[in-house]
């Protein structure tokens, strides 16, 4: 790595105060917020300990716990988002990040009231089997009485902090936006397309990412299924991990490198999987006729979690289209303008390329490199002589 790599590489890590206090405000709140939800784990695990459940309950009880796992892994993976959006100087991301803290406000407030019906329900038809002394065998909701007035307060509290926080991460976010934008403008031509390339395809990483996390977690709540009795197979449980990972994996290899032709695969894949989650959607919220209703402690996660990821894929497919249009018209940024560990140095990643080699039969991706490489050289030339 050249010495002005290295500095490049120094000077993203030479946070402004802004970035600092955005980045130790982010990581304090997943902190502080994950103590407060391992409280609520522990109440509700204790809580449940006292019945035998059936295996209806049992699934109930694995579902909320896998909820409050997604909601801490949530609060950790806002963390990486701040965390590569300061690297790289994403403007995008950082907004990305004040919505996605707005969605886990509203899984928060889900939290809150489908945890109610879990307590209220999931232990209706359980044997009442007291592990804890201080619990009277003759009273079956003491220990929801006790364990509730434990854990509604913390609740409480978690959705109070995310919404005061919402407010001030939007602040801190405006901010850093403002603070980024000149910066990306030097580092790439004052060509308004280029910008204009760069801002859609910034955007569809961003909007990847954001896949990333609600499929997977979608993907998860799906692990209880055979207990609470859901409508989907075991093959259907691992088609959605094995097709969703494999999907995820091509959107992001396509974007960050520029393969037009693997991005169109991906939009395909992408416009039939919003069939899927569209037929869910419907079959989760149908009236059931039989009088068992598999998805009464459940529907309001899944239908939060399926909305949302209909409308993330809908907006990742309308912005796949715009990037693969910008590369089949030549604009191609990340090949042009080089790698992050190389942007502020201003070198190319395709040095190596024999310049003199006829230019019948390169691609739009090549012609755009040279055409940069020689705007570069020019420019250097013009330095050398003043």
């Amino acid at each position: 790595m050249s010495n002005k790599q290295t500095n490049s590489n120094k000077d993203r890590w030479d946070l402004s105060v802004l970035g600092k206090i955005t980045l130790i405000s982010i990581i304090l709140q997943a902190i502080v917020i994950t103590i407060l939800e391992v409280f609520v784990i522990y109440f509700h695990v204790n809580f449940v300990s006292q019945y035998k459940l059936n295996p209806i309950g049992e699934g109930i009880s694995e579902a909320d716990l896998i909820y409050h796992a997604i909601f801490v892994i949530s609060l950790f993976f806002q963390v990486l988002l701040v965390i590569d959006a300061i690297w790289h100087r994403n403007s995008v991301q950082i907004v990305a990040l004040v919505i996605f803290n707005l969605l886990s406000l509203a899984y928060a407030g889900i939290q809150l009231f489908q945890h109610q019906i879990l307590e209220d329900v999931g232990t209706l038809n359980a044997t009442y089997v007291p592990t804890n002394p201080i619990f009277s065998k003759d009273d079956r909701d003491a220990p929801k009485n006790y364990y509730e007035a434990r854990m509604r307060p913390l609740e409480h509290t978690i959705v109070g902090l995310i919404s005061v926080f919402s407010v001030y991460l939007a602040f801190m976010s405006y901010m850093l936006t403002k603070e980024f934008g000149w910066k990306n403008y030097k580092i790439y031509n004052a060509d308004p397309q280029v910008r204009k390339a760069l801002t859609n395809l910034t955007i569809l990483q961003t909007l990847i990412k954001m896949d990333v996390f609600f499929i997977g977690s979608y993907a998860l709540q799906l692990i209880p299924s055979q207990k609470i009795g859901y409508y989907s197979s075991v093959i259907e449980i691992a088609l959605v991990f094995f097709f969703g990972t494999f999907m995820l994996l091509m959107a992001w290899f396509s974007v960050s490198m520029e393969m037009k032709y693997l991005l169109l695969s991906v939009i395909n894949l992408y416009s039939i999987s919003l069939i899927y989650w569209a037929f869910r959607f419907i079959t989760i919220n149908l009236p059931t006729k039989s009088g068992f209703d598999p998805y009464e402690f459940t529907r309001r996660f899944l239908t939060f979690f399926l909305v949302t990821t209909f409308v993330l894929v809908l907006i990742t497919v309308h912005y796949s289209i715009v990037c693969f249009r910008n590369m089949m018209r030549g604009f191609y940024i990340f090949a042009v303008y080089g790698r992050s560990e190389n942007e502020a140095a201003g070198g190319s990643p395709s040095s190596g390329t024999d310049n003199l080699e006829s230019s019948k039969h390169i691609t739009k991706k090549e012609n755009a490199i040279r055409q940069h490489q020689i705007i570069i050289r020019q420019q250097h030339d013009d330095a050398v002589l003043v």
